[in-house]
């Protein structure tokens, strides 16, 4: 499988972009639909991995400025039958590089207490204490240095 990322233009990539997200980081959890959309949507970058060979939507993330110099990534999503397939790699890669261009000296997220392993594998950094996000998720504010 190859993947593509490509930044979404059209009224039905966002409306696939926001779906994969609803479907992998609200739904599971009881939550009502558009909690997978927050304030920053508008002044976000946003990307989505596609599967060149069905060009499905299979993974998405946004990165914004947090404040000077510090890029945030959210809503990092990989549809569950492409996961641990590099889906997720590969976006993260990719915002990395975006915050790198936008001049951000870091690079951090807000990463639920079950992932913050495969964020520290990646560089980052747990750099706060866990938080009540909803209902009984927990996340932690992780960081990585930008090179």
């Amino acid at each position: 499988m190859k993947i593509i990322i490509q930044i979404p233009k059209t009224r039905d990539d966002f409306k696939a972009y926001y779906d994969l997200r609803y479907q992998v980081l609200r739904k599971p959890w009881g939550q009502p639909k558009d909690t997978e959309k927050d304030d920053y949507e508008p002044i976000s970058q946003h990307f989505m991995a596609l599967d060149e060979g069905t060009g499905k939507i299979i993974g998405v993330v946004k990165l914004f400025e947090k404040s000077p110099g510090v890029g945030w990534f959210s809503h990092l999503a990989v549809d569950q039958h492409y996961q641990r397939k590099g889906v997720g790699m590969k976006l993260l890669e990719t915002v990395e590089e975006a915050a790198k261009q936008s001049g951000f000296t870091s690079l951090g997220c807000m990463s639920r207490l079950n992932t913050t392993s495969y964020f520290e594998k990646r560089g980052f950094k747990i750099e706060g204490f866990p938080t009540h996000y909803f209902g009984t998720t927990q996340v932690v504010w992780m960081e990585k240095k930008l090179t």
